[in-house]
């Protein structure tokens, strides 16, 4: 993570400090190349200023400037550094100090770098596709109590059911080749995997995160587990859930509480209006944008799957 908004205050510095704008269009290709060899990319700064045409004293004149502006992402070590995927912003922010502000418009056509904008309709594919799924998804009864019957636990048979019926890796390549379906990338390839690369990215930052995906299907499992006398833990859950479900409009009930995480307590849902208030509250609270977001972005995440699911 880091500050975007400073970042933005320092877009001036970039600007003011490029007397020309090479095109980035070289470093694509090269980038290009390298993917087609069937390496992961990486070039060094040096490669980068050669492939850019900048002289070595202009090179290193912009970037101390930046520098000396406090950019959060450039200093004289970037001057000998490397670039790849895992340092994406670093590397973005360094071309677009030569190239302009077309540079992350260029780059994401690439299938190189995705926005902010971007990422949330990553996500949103995502969760979309997630929810579709469990919407179909009838759940295997006398599986799931042979899974009771082995671990004897709720909890660990909930997992392994999860995992068998809804593999992770596959849902994630699943929603990486809709979302790429439905656009034109000038590295194909690459762009698939960057997106798999950042829905990885948001489970391990808990962006995303299993259960809260998943809470709909969780909760029937859980009834089950309960009929079949496992789990004490289960059952007291399952008393909370049928107070809550009792009364919808009950502050207890999972769907109210979703309801007011995305501010439409009393609008009838639809997915346009749910899609469309989700990339509303994320432009908000994404966590690269609003350094204290992280919490009520897993909230708006969590209550958006859990609406989908319900549709």
């Amino acid at each position: 993570m880091f500050d975007i908004c400073r970042i933005v205050n320092h877009i001036e510095v970039v600007r003011n400090n490029a007397d020309r704008h090479p095109c980035p269009d070289p470093l694509i290709r090269r980038i290009a190349e390298l993917e087609e060899y069937g390496d992961s990319w990486s070039l060094d700064a040096g490669e980068i200023r050669d492939l850019l045409g900048v002289g070595g004293e202009e090179f290193y004149r912009r970037i101390y400037a930046a520098e000396s502006g406090d950019h959060p992402l450039i200093s004289l070590k970037t001057a000998t550094g490397s670039y790849s995927q895992e340092n994406i912003w670093e590397f973005v922010a360094l071309v677009e100090l030569f190239c302009g502000a077309e540079t992350e418009i260029r780059l994401e056509k690439a299938g190189i770098f995705f926005s902010h904008p971007e990422q949330m309709e990553i996500l949103g594919v995502f969760l979309g596709n997630t929810a579709a799924a469990l919407r179909h998804h009838e759940v295997d009864s006398g599986q799931f109590s042979a899974m009771l019957r082995t671990f004897g636990r709720f909890e660990r048979a909930r997992d392994v059911y999860l995992r068998e019926y809804f593999p992770l890796d596959e849902l994630i390549d699943r929603a990486a080749a809709r979302y790429c379906a439905d656009r034109s990338f000038g590295i194909p390839q690459l762009a698939q995997t960057n997106v798999k690369r950042l829905l990885e990215f948001f489970f391990r930052k808990h962006v995303l995160e299993t259960r809260s995906i998943f809470a709909v299907l969780i909760e029937r499992l859980l009834r089950q587990a309960v009929a079949e006398g496992y789990a004490a833990e289960a059952e007291r859950m399952r008393g909370e859930q049928e107070r809550a479900d009792a009364n919808p409009f009950d502050p207890s009930s999972h769907l109210h509480r979703a309801r007011a995480a995305m501010n439409l307590e009393d609008r009838a849902l639809s997915r346009p209006l749910l899609k469309a208030q989700y990339k509303r509250l994320m432009k908000i609270y994404h966590p690269d944008i609003n350094p204290q977001g992280l919490r009520r972005c897993q909230e708006i995440t969590a209550a958006y799957s859990l609406l989908l699911s319900s549709l």
